[in-house]
């Protein structure tokens, strides 16, 4: 909850850690490849205002959403967490483990495959094996060979 003053308004502290977390959102959305649009489906918004309001620090990020901010930016859930609440300075600077963000092959990934990624994670694992189990079941239709793992790609 935001800390007000005896006015009221909010204080500077709290609207200059809002717009961080929202700089934050939006930077790493954008090196993602994602659009508010985009943001706005996975996180269940009725519109792009929301996603708007948070990135520009008008409205703070609702407690509840922030695992799911977390997993959709690729980020560690504890270390985002903390950030939004005030408990680590800067994701770049400070940090404890200095906030993995995971520049791995979902970094790649359309905005639809993202998705995907980031709904698949969310799942118990019970039906995380359902989905694997159907999905095989599917390549093999298709006359598909099931992948054990993504194929890797060297850096240069």
């Amino acid at each position: 909850m935001a800390r007000k003053n005896r006015r009221g308004n909010m204080s500077s502290e709290e609207l200059e850690r809002r717009k961080r977390v929202g700089a934050f959102i939006r930077v790493r959305r954008e090196k993602l490849g994602l659009s508010q649009g985009d943001l706005c489906k996975v996180m269940n918004y009725a519109n792009r205002n929301s996603i708007s309001n948070v990135e520009l620090g008008r409205e703070g990020l609702p407690m509840k959403k922030v695992y799911q901010y977390a997993d959709v930016l690729q980020v560690d859930r504890d270390d985002f967490l903390k950030f939004v609440v005030g408990e680590l300075g800067d994701l770049a600077i400070e940090g404890v483990r200095q906030i993995e963000i995971k520049d791995r092959e979902e970094s790649r990934l359309s905005p639809r495959e993202n998705s995907l990624v980031v709904n698949f994670r969310r799942l118990s694992k019970k039906y995380q094996d359902r989905i694997m189990t159907e999905l095989g079941e599917y390549l093999q239709i298709e006359g598909k060979e099931f992948a054990k793992q993504a194929p890797s790609r060297r850096r240069r």
